[in-house]
């Protein structure tokens, strides 16, 4: 458990200046505040009701009423941030403008707890060093004022190098966060030289952290070698954009338990590690990964990433025993070269998977025992299983794909399985049936076992699919009640 650091105003009245911190007046002129203060105009009052003026001879005049003018807009003028100079490590806690002007080594543990609102750290790309790999370099958490919590609000970090900590920076609490062109790589990594490791369930350490965020961008950062590139839990509204988090041995980009998010426009590359399998085998897997969905996040957008390289899997919407990530949209990624499946899924519902391009890796787009999946629109090429593979699903819809020089184009099949393994599964009346499901408007072409294979395929249709030079067009096995299966490009 990390300590709390609820220093008081005396505290911190002694410690700012051996920390070096110089106060001056205005924040530099290309920075943006983030507070701001509203200048009220008063609202004018009404005027009084005409009076009539009365006299013995003549008819009385009303007076002329005055015409209103419009009330002016109240308009935001923006307050300057006080700028503070830092050259130590140092406990932050008042709005401020802060600039690191040099080099730091942290001397043990954390080197900035952040305990504030509206609070700029720019690091002007100056280096902090942890000590072996102890501690953050930014600590970002929760703070007690009389009576109430508060979370921090409005915390910007730009501009640093770190490395050598637990964690780049640690985010344990904020609202409106902003951490962007950070060099955040060589933390924490649990592997050894040779990148052996455990059997992945969680990881611990890297780059960037968030915990319990609510509304953040995490742009522009490199998080490289270490355990995990940005990893984010328990948190919502998050986006992920144009980050690189290669040759971690987890994940490069990790959620657990993080929905309504964005991942878009990352490169992640190589993020991989060897274990020993439940067999005592020791190879390359372990369920690491480019870009993780865990614990139930759902109704998030993953798009046009690059995902290259030996990642484990690609991208990875993983449940066993935890809950799946549904309502989930998978589009427009480069995935190449996953040393298992480009992309994968099992126990969700709702999930797409639209037009990405996928090449080299053992299946492109495994899912099990999911409920109303799309895949749509993908092009395919040069795997070595499959093409798309799916166990007990129901409710499928393949279609417009373009899948080439695979095993098998597209195979359905049913596995008989053990409810004591698959304890997690709530009861289903027909143990978990493939049903429902459809194939159709797909383009399939050398292939070299088959373009399309089903198995136990109850209740569904394949139909105006187009064949080209594979071994088998459609191989059908089992029982096939209530479908309707068609070779060759017509109804």
């Amino acid at each position: 458990m990390k300590r709390i650091c609820c220093a008081g105003a005396l505290l911190i009245a002694l410690l700012l200046p051996a920390c070096a911190a110089e106060e001056q007046t205005d924040a530099p002129e290309n920075s943006a505040p983030l507070a701001a203060t509203v200048q009220l105009v008063a609202t004018p009052t009404l005027d009084a009701t005409a009076t009539i003026t009365p006299t013995f001879t003549k008819t009385a005049t009303p007076t002329i009423t005055p015409t209103f003018t419009k009330t002016p807009t109240p308009t935001t003028t923006p307050t300057p941030l006080p700028v503070i100079n830092l050259s130590a490590c140092a406990p932050i806690w008042q709005p401020g403008y802060y600039k690191i002007i040099a080099d730091i080594k942290t001397p043990q543990f954390d080197c900035f707890q952040v305990q504030g609102h509206n609070i700029v750290i720019d690091c002007d790309n100056h280096l902090i060093t942890g000590n072996n790999f102890q501690g953050y370099a930014f600590f970002v958490l929760k703070f007690r004022r009389p009576l109430i919590e508060e979370t921090p609000t409005n915390v910007e970090i730009k501009n640093c190098r770190v490395t050598k900590h637990r964690t780049g920076i640690f985010v344990g609490g904020a609202n409106n966060l902003y951490l962007h062109h950070n060099d955040l790589s060589g933390n924490y990594d649990d592997v050894n030289q040779d990148r052996f490791g455990i059997f992945l369930g969680q990881a611990e350490g890297g780059g960037i952290r968030l915990d319990t965020v609510r509304g953040g961008r995490v742009e522009f950062n490199t998080t490289n070698r270490e355990a995990v590139g940005i990893d984010a839990r328990d948190s919502d509204n998050i986006a992920i954009r144009n980050n690189t988090a290669s040759f971690n041995s987890a994940w490069g980009i990790n959620l657990i338990n993080t929905s309504n998010s964005e991942i878009a426009n990352n490169t992640t590359e190589n993020n991989i590690r060897y274990c020993a399998w439940g067999t005592g085998v020791v190879a390359r897997g372990c369920d690491a990964g480019g870009i993780i969905l865990q614990d139930g996040s759902s109704n998030n957008v993953v798009k046009e990433n690059n995902v290259t390289g030996e990642n484990g899997n690609g991208i990875f919407i993983k449940a066993h025993a935890s809950r799946c990530g549904n309502n989930n949209v998978i589009q427009k990624n480069k995935i190449i070269d996953a040393v298992y499946n480009a992309i994968e899924f099992s126990f969700c519902k709702d999930n797409q998977v639209l037009e990405n391009e996928l090449s080299g890796s053992f299946d492109a787009v495994w899912f099990g025992f999911s409920t109303n999946t799309i895949v749509r629109g993908n092009t395919i090429r040069n795997m070595r299983n499959h093409g798309i593979n799916s166990i007990n699903s129901r409710g499928s819809v393949i279609e417009n794909n373009k899948i080439a020089n695979a095993g098998e184009g597209i195979y359905f099949s049913y596995l008989q399985w053990d409810p004591k393994a698959f304890f997690f599964l709530p009861p289903s009346p027909d143990q978990y049936a493939q049903r429902d499901n459809t194939i159709s408007n797909n383009t399939l072409a050398d292939n070299a076992v088959a373009a399309i294979r089903v198995s136990d395929y109850l209740n569904s249709r394949v139909f105006d699919n187009v064949f080209a030079n594979n071994a088998k067009n459609i191989w059908v096995e089992g029982k096939t009640d209530g479908s309707m299966i068609v070779e060759g490009n017509g109804h």
